[in-house]
């Protein structure tokens, strides 16, 4: 069974329970009813009961009266069995082992009895699993004529329709929910899916706005909405720019890294391309590096990464490259591998990330392993990110500890730099203005360790950088 039937059964077997209440009711006032009228027959029989020497008209039919009663009983008993063995929620449960067939048999003769919306709409699903779209239409159809704005069947109908790649009529099912309740977190969601998948990006973008207006802690929104504003605008160029300077016992002079990128988004995924220029110890020199973030599946990515370089303040050649999977309850994890080629040194460092929405914000746990000669070190650091109106308008606080080597702005060209101890802290504010810019501020300090392990130094690093979507 897929994801979207097991999510669906699981909500309506809290449902089915008041149907079982309410048949088992029924049955029983018929089993009342039968005994009231056997108790009757035999009362009547009671108080008419004469002497044999006189002649009683009674005494002459009660019998085939008592008899009839009981048929009336057998009956009342074999037509309550059906009901009390078949409720939509042993439906819900057969539909849900990949008992289809059986399932439907279930549903229809429930149906049979009395119309259920909430049965008709388990019928029309598992027609839809199953791929028979049509009969699922006509199951449907017959809910929403008597309940139009019924919510199950338009979340069923506008999934048969969706699967049939018919986004249009999906869409008008979901806005016929939206006409009776227009701020609804679920309808507005699934709308604004139904939309990207059809390439309309700019629309969809405007149902997940109107719904994080409402509802500003849907992370489900939050991570659809970054991903739309991707899909949209296709391209971005980025230009950063990172000055680091120490405090003047350490003797450094200040450290400059520019970054220079081009972002374009691709049916399988988005490539960027970017150019680094650093001067750092007196030396300058550039690398260039190509970064892939391809699709894996609806839940998970991957990203690769390979530079080069051959200037000494850079490793020669990097690579690099990650899993990433998105879990239930707005959890995502990622396991991977960096590694770094210096002059007559290769450095390997192994990480993973665990992170969470809690609302509107973002919290990640990234751990570096790096095993050298002289033993095996850890770095790692833990972000926090508070969204506002948009994936791209944010507020960010990460702390480290140790050297990360995604950080282009660090380094001497050796291998030995990133077992270095340190601790650092930054905040960062991105701003989206115009739908158009993305402004980037950020400030961080770290206590870093001298390259020769005696004490320590202070280092502080401004960034700006600006992009522009396309």
């Amino acid at each position: 069974m897929g994801h979207r039937e097991a999510v669906w059964l699981k909500y309506k077997n809290i449902q089915s329970n008041f149907c079982l209440s309410s048949h088992l009711l029924s049955c029983i006032l018929n089993l009342f009813d039968t005994f009231e009228l056997l108790y009757k027959v035999l009362s009547f029989r009671a108080l008419s009961m004469k002497p044999k020497t006189e002649p009683s008209f009674i005494g002459d039919w009660w019998p085939e009266r008592l008899s009839f009663s009981f048929f009336m009983l057998l009956l009342s008993l074999l037509s309550a069995l059906p009901v009390l063995g078949q409720s939509l929620q042993e439906a819900q449960t057969l539909a849900h082992n990949g008992e289809r067939i059986k399932a439907r048999e279930m549903c229809k003769t429930i149906l049979s009895k009395d119309f259920d919306a909430d049965v008709a709409v388990l019928l029309a699903r598992t027609y839809a699993w199953d791929g028979s779209y049509d009969s699922s239409r006509v199951v449907i159809q017959e809910v929403l004529k008597r309940y139009p704005t019924h919510y199950d069947a338009l979340d069923a109908i506008s999934d048969v329709e969706f699967w049939n790649e018919n986004y249009k009529l999906a869409v008008g099912y979901c806005d016929t929910y939206l006409e009776k309740e227009p701020v609804n977190e679920y309808f507005l969601l699934k709308k604004a899916k139904i939309l990207s998948a059809a390439g309309e990006y700019h629309q969809a973008g405007k149902a997940l706005t109107t719904l994080l207006k409402s509802h500003p802690h849907n992370a489900d929104a939050i991570r659809k909405l970054a991903s739309i504003r991707e899909d949209e605008r296709g391209n971005r160029i980025r230009l950063a720019y990172t000055y680091d300077f120490f405090e003047k016992k350490s003797g450094k002079d200040p450290w400059h890294l520019m970054a220079l990128s081009y972002t374009k988004k691709l049916p399988v995924g988005s490539v960027i391309g970017r150019i680094n220029w650093a001067e750092r110890f007196g030396k300058k020199g550039f690398q260039y590096e190509t970064d892939l973030y391809p699709h894996l599946g609806e839940n998970d990515y991957a990203y690769l990464n390979f530079g080069l370089s051959n200037a000494s303040i850079f490793p020669g050649f990097r690579m690099g490259g990650e899993w990433y999977h998105s879990f239930p309850k707005a959890f995502e994890g990622s396991l991977g591998v960096r590694s770094l080629f210096f002059s007559g040194s290769t450095t390997w460092m192994y990480t993973a990330t665990v992170g969470k929405y809690i609302g509107n914000y973002w919290i990640s746990l990234r751990p570096f392993v790096i095993p050298g000669s002289t033993g095996t070190s850890v770095s790692g650091s833990i972000q926090v990110r508070k969204y506002f109106s948009d994936p791209e308008d944010y507020l960010g606080l990460k702390l480290g500890y140790g050297v990360s080597p995604d950080d282009r702005s660090r380094g001497d060209g050796s291998s030995s730099y990133y077992q270095l101890k340190s601790q650092s802290a930054r905040v960062e504010y991105d701003h989206l203005f115009r739908r158009l810019w993305v402004a980037t501020i950020g400030f961080s300090v770290a206590n870093e360790q001298y390259p020769n392990g005696q004490g320590y130094m202070m280092n502080y690093s401004l960034d700006l950088g600006i992009s522009r979507v396309f």
